[in-house]
Parts: C-alpha cells; sequence; structure tokens
C-alpha cells in the first residue's frame, strides 16, 4: 500500500510538472485562491438553507 501511494504521489508530481512546462504558469496559487472561495461560497449556501436547523458549520 505504501508503494502505491509513493506511486501516485510521483506521478501527481510529474504531471503537475508537466503542466507547468506546456503552460509555462505555476497555477496553484489560482487553485487555492479558487478553493477559498469556493468554500466561502458552499459554508453560506450551507447556513442560508438549513437556517434555523442543526448543521455543522465549517
Amino acid at each position: 500500500m505504501s508503494r502505491q501511494i509513493g506511486d501516485d504521489d510521483t506521478r501527481a508530481i510529474a504531471f503537475f510538472q508537466r503542466i507547468i512546462a506546456f503552460t509555462r504558469s505555476d497555477t496553484i496559487d489560482n487553485i487555492r485562491n479558487e478553493k477559498l472561495l469556493n468554500a466561502t461560497q458552499v459554508r453560506d449556501f450551507i447556513n442560508k438553507q438549513y437556517s434555523g436547523r442543526i448543521v455543522p458549520v465549517f
């Protein structure tokens, strides 16, 4: 199992490096920003949809 995880990690890193070489830009900061924006939108949606009910909030 640990060998498979190591292989997957290595392939993911190699794939990401190929994307950077192909696009000539590192988009990891854009991805992080989109994730933060989406997390806020999801949290707001849950709070509006389930207001008055017991729901775990992120």
